[in-house]
């Protein structure tokens, strides 16, 4: 339990009164407006050669597979695009027919496709960038209507198969950083790149999208995003900058519907994201005044530049809190109707799988070993303190206000989010608030004097809860080094550290009543640290039962369980519970009980490994169900059965 101290008090008095839905207003002296989850994509680059076969190799490899179900088995909305490069790479070239035109297998494409969309409910950021079959350095001469046929092609694959309504959710980006040469496989120049981005542009119009000007009135899957460059000096950097001028130029003839550039950190903070962002617009929109009217998204909003250099920062609370700050900063420029304000995404480049040594420290969302000492060889997953941080900010509601800095001290101040949901028709109310330390070298012990009142209202009847990320209790990094950094951490190593995992509960609330005053002590506690508090009134909707329950092999004797929350009904979730009924080895009920194997971990989000170890078996059957913050709890899933084979 976190020391509580009564140093520091932050004072919350009641909750939101929500009488009106409007794209933004004033509750008591908070004006608040329509919060579009826009933090939530992720990304990686394939390990190995990109080529079919490496590319297929590496995303059907059991270990990036199971990385991809922990990403997913975030609270529902967490993470709900992937982007990653050289995906079309899948699609294998087969032939010419008589006509001249390619033929391709999409085989290996739609099953991963599948598992994205159906088994992880995520969409695929497509970008075009491949080379099946040396089909475009073969044809340099054809390549403008080879890369509108393939377009084409692959979008009606998918048509045919699901139907248009599947597509719905998907992004569809030019190539990827095309001034790059490590990127640059097909020798673009810049008149060619530019050729490739209308050829692009009309399949995906040819593919049965039709006009999509306005992007604001049109179904987003029609839009086309890109250049996703770099944006450096003219001279180095001319494919992307060419194309903005050739969109400034002519905007109701351009390619792209969606502004996308890089601009990461300089430092590893949020403000340097920001700054890198705010000053490349301005200079786009100096030079190109025509382009304001664009939607904009920086697809890696990253702290700092390559995923593979390790840095201490990335392993601990404090990659978290610089992705919370900078979803919070982002949000704030986009309200201040600057250059962001057409801000239509960030997105996050850390979804890799880590490697040893640095199985922390690389910019990624779970610390991965590879244990090559058993037999199979397999891949352990441990969630780092940026994985949680990506389930509090889903938690956040439909609505929020302005970011707030609260001064602490002189020279220390906490950044505050206030988001609200319902209100309307009977639905209840809901409140979540983050709260964000400063960003501190550290981590240090600091105490501040300072009383902060927010102010909200709330009717009839609610109950709170208080989860807090926060260095040593909430830091599997702090727990492995403590026990030396194995290469090969054991079974009860591995339970340390996810116990660790997430999020601490630091305070649950009884019942309480309109206009009564909540205290909450955050106490001195080291930096940095966030803070959610969340407020449910008892008319909120209750929990649904969890859904696709799935059990997947870790190794021998231990288990992944994830399963789907239901969208709008976990806002006020406690935690999970997992349940067990366990089959010897002859196939037979062992008890008439069920056994509650989640028994003292906080699950907030939905998954759970089960590892019970040299005495135990998990063979059996399994069920979930979610506990409220008025400790009321949801029906259970359906029973499912895993057996070893």
């Amino acid at each position: 339990m976190l020391p509580l101290l009564m140093v520091t008090q932050l004072w919350l008095l009641s909750v939101v009164n929500l009488s009106q839905v409007n794209a933004h207003y004033t509750s008591g002296d908070v004006v608040y407006h329509t919060l579009p989850h826009f933090w939530t994509g992720v990304g990686f680059c394939p390990a190995g050669e990109i080529t079919h076969k490496g590319i297929s190799a590496s995303l059907e490899s059991p270990a990036v597979q199971m990385n991809l179900r922990q990403i997913a088995a975030l609270p529902v909305g967490a993470v709900t695009h992937m982007r990653i490069h050289w995906l079309l790479e899948l699609v294998q070239f087969l032939e010419y027919d008589p006509n001249g035109l390619p033929r391709y297998n999409f085989e290996k494409f739609d099953n991963f496709v599948d598992f994205l969309h159906d088994e992880l409910n995520m969409s695929p950021v497509l970008e075009f960038m491949a080379n099946p079959g040396d089909v475009f350095t073969a044809n340099p001469e054809r390549n403008s209507f080879l890369w509108e046929h393939f377009v084409k092609s692959t979008l009606k694959q998918q048509i045919a198969r699901h139907g248009s309504a599947r597509l719905t959710n998907w992004r569809y980006e030019t190539w990827n950083e095309p001034d790059l040469l490590g990127y640059n496989k097909l020798n673009f120049t810049t008149r060619h790149y530019l050729e490739y981005v209308q050829a692009v542009r009309r399949g995906l119009s040819k593919a049965g999208y039709g006009s999509r000007r306005k992007v604001h009135q049109q179904p987003m899957y029609r839009a086309l995003r890109g250049p996703a460059g770099l944006f450096k000096a003219h001279n180095r950097h001319p494919r992307c900058w060419q194309l903005l001028e050739m969109c400034n130029q002519d905007l109701v003839q351009c390619p792209i519907d969606i502004l996308t550039y890089h601009r990461k950190g300089l430092t590893g903070t949020a403000e340097d994201i920001l700054n890198g962002s705010l000053a490349l617009l301005s200079q786009i929109y100096e030079d190109y005044p025509k382009l304001e009217e664009l939607p904009v998204a920086n697809d890696e909003a990253d702290p700092i530049a390559d995923w593979r250099l390790p840095h201490d920062f990335q392993a601990d609370v404090r990659y978290g809190i610089t992705l919370i700050s900078t979803v919070m900063q982002h949000w704030h420029a986009k309200l201040a109707n600057g250059p962001l304000a057409q801000l239509e995404s960030i997105s996050h480049d850390n979804a890799f799988l880590s490697y040893h040594p640095y199985e922390f420290t690389q910019r990624t969302l779970l610390a991965h070993f590879r244990m090559n000492e058993t037999h199979p060889p397999h891949s352990q997953f441990i969630q780092k303190p940026v994985y949680a941080a990506l389930g509090m900010l889903a938690k956040l509601g439909t609505r929020a206000s302005d970011m707030e800095l609260v001064n602490m001290d002189t020279k220390h101040s906490v950044q505050v989010l206030r988001s609200i949901s319902g209100g309307v028709g009977g639905q209840g109310q809901y409140v979540a608030t983050i709260f964000l330390s400063p960003e501190e070298a550290g981590p240090q012990f600091t105490v501040y004097h300072h009383k902060y009142t927010l102010n909200m209202s709330i009717a009839n009847e609610s109950a709170f809860i208080t989860e807090l990320l926060v260095p040593q209790s909430t830091d599997p990094y702090y727990v492995w080094q403590q026990s030396g950094s194995p290469a090969y951490p054991n079974a009860s190593l591995r339970e340390a550290m996810r116990r660790v995992q997430t999020p601490r509960l630091f305070k649950t609330g009884p019942i309480w009543q309109y206009n009564s005053e909540l205290v909450v002590n955050s106490a001195s506690i080291p930096l940095p640290w966030a803070m959610l508090l969340r407020v449910c009134s008892a008319s909120w909707p209750k929990l649904k039962r969890p859904q696709q329950l799935a059990i997947g092999e870790v190794t021998k004797g231990e288990v992944f369980i994830s399963w789907n929350e239901h969208p709008k009904s976990t806002q006020c979730l406690k935690s999970y519970e997992v349940w067990f009924k366990e089959r010897n080895s002859m196939g037979a009920v062992t008890g008439t009980d069920w056994l509650l194997i989640s028994e003292g971990w906080h699950l907030p989000y939905p998954s759970f490994q089960y590892a019970p170890g040299t005495n135990g078996s998990v063979n059996g059957f399994y069920k979930v169900r979610g506990v409220d913050v008025f400790n009321v709890t949801s029906p259970y899933s359906q029973i499912v059965e895993y057996l070893e084979l």
